[in-house]
């Protein structure tokens, strides 16, 4: 594009004459024997999960056990479990409403077995989810059952019968399964015909048992690794901009990047069965980063001014608001953590030629506010989901993804 500026860059770049000490390369999965789904890890499918490897390294290393830990960005749970299974104390939260279920469900302490997440196929009532495109999603066959089902959920709460609802309901759609964002695919709309082709019905109820076996194995594997000493708290739909953040000994958390998911949306199928309605639902995607409003506030790194001349030369005035209010909002986030230490896993995201280093902007802004950087350790990707899209929908911009994710850990100074 006429008038760009070309800043391509690359892992190297970053460490440039950094070498040393202070940043260094690793591969987290080699550290630990144990894979990126085990225990409850991977309950339900949530996008770009927090492995596990990095927050037990982070656990392990910085802090001991009673100690209170806050993820502020909790996703599918990777802090609480791993808290769980090494005796730390730990709250965390998400906007995300049904982040608050994956957690109660995931780290599970009472009895579990296949009886107790029986459910009723022919329940005689009836719950239809408030939803103006619920039949875009959904043929009307399938959501006979499917009403019954919630139905029955909801006179009967439960997050770990959620789990394999949630499931089948997916499957029994035409949303693509391993699709970022519901996305009525060629693969999910043959997938149903295939279906209502068969006796679909005798195929929900077997798969239906086979999730319910697989939720009793996992709760029961993790079970046998906690230690049962933590204390935790979860809460889905916090806004954590407008939250006060609670005191504790550290924080390790996977902010949403730049050009980040949008979570809600992705997850407005489960939270439509769940209860929420479309305004519900639309007030929360305007609370996300980097869709929400910011409040004022000075981002404190010279390397923001930087990037930010570079993502004004595209002249996209779109995506340099989305790049404005991300650094604004993380920010605003950054100046009311209250810890001793806090570790942010991050990529370098890339805006058309350039890779942006969101770990080095929060280390100079998190430098100015006082606090001092221990260590940038540079993880390779080594493994993705598999499908992916060719544009990003948050920039329009053809979407690639992020080779490295980098922890960078800083130390608050004392007074």
């Amino acid at each position: 594009m006429k008038g760009v500026v070309s800043m391509q860059t690359s892992i190297d770049d970053f460490l440039g004459t950094k070498q040393g000490d202070k940043y260094r390369k690793v591969l987290f999965r080699s550290f630990y024997n144990f894979d990126t789904d085990y225990v409850t890890h991977g309950l339900y499918w949530y996008p770009a999960r927090f492995i596990p490897h990095v927050v037990r390294y982070f656990i392990e290393k910085y802090t001991k056990p009673g100690d209170l830990v806050f993820d502020p960005f909790a996703g599918s749970g990777t802090v609480a479990i791993e808290a769980e299974i090494t005796g730390r104390n730990y709250i965390v939260w998400d906007l995300n409403p049904i982040t608050e279920l994956l957690v109660k469900a995931e780290t599970w302490k009472g009895d579990i077995n296949e009886k107790m997440l029986e459910v009723d196929f022919n329940y005689p009532k009836k719950f239809v989810p408030r939803w103006d495109n619920l039949y875009l999603w959904h043929p009307r066959e399938f959501v006979d059952v499917l009403a019954r089902l919630w139905a029955y959920y909801h006179d009967h709460p439960s997050p770990l019968l959620a789990i394999p609802l949630l499931r089948i309901t997916k499957y029994f759609s035409y949303a693509e399964i391993e699709f970022p964002k519901p996305y009525r695919s060629k693969v999910a709309m043959e997938r149903v015909r295939e279906l209502l082709s068969g006796n679909w019905r005798e195929k929900m109820k077997d798969m239906y048992r086979q999730e319910v076996e697989r939720v009793v194995k996992k709760v029961k594997e993790f079970q046998k690794l906690c230690k049962c000493t933590s204390k935790g708290e979860v809460k889905g739909g916090v806004d954590v901009l407008s939250a006060e953040l609670p005191r504790v000994d550290a924080v390790i958390t996977s902010p949403p990047y730049l050009q980040a998911q949008e979570y809600i949306r992705t997850f407005s199928m489960e939270l439509h069965w769940l209860g929420y309605t479309d305004a519900e639902i639309r007030r929360l995607k305007s609370k996300e980063i980097p869709y929400n409003t910011p409040p004022i506030v000075t981002v404190n790194s010279q390397a923001y001014r930087k990037y930010r001349e570079f993502v004004k030369s595209i002249g996209d005035p779109r995506l340099l608001q989305i790049y404005d209010v991300y650094f604004k909002s993380m920010a605003h986030f950054l100046g009311k953590v209250n810890a001793k230490i806090i570790g942010l896993f991050v990529g370098p995201v890339k805006v058309k030629t350039t890779r942006v280093p969101l770990d080095e902007i929060f280390r100079e802004h998190l430098e100015s506010l006082g606090w001092s950087h221990e260590v940038t350790l540079i993880d390779t990707i080594v493994s993705r989901r598999l499908a992916q899209v060719r544009i990003n929908p948050a920039t329009g911009l053809e979407d690639e993804r992020t080779p490295t994710e980098h922890l960078l850990i800083m130390v608050r100074n004392k007074n």
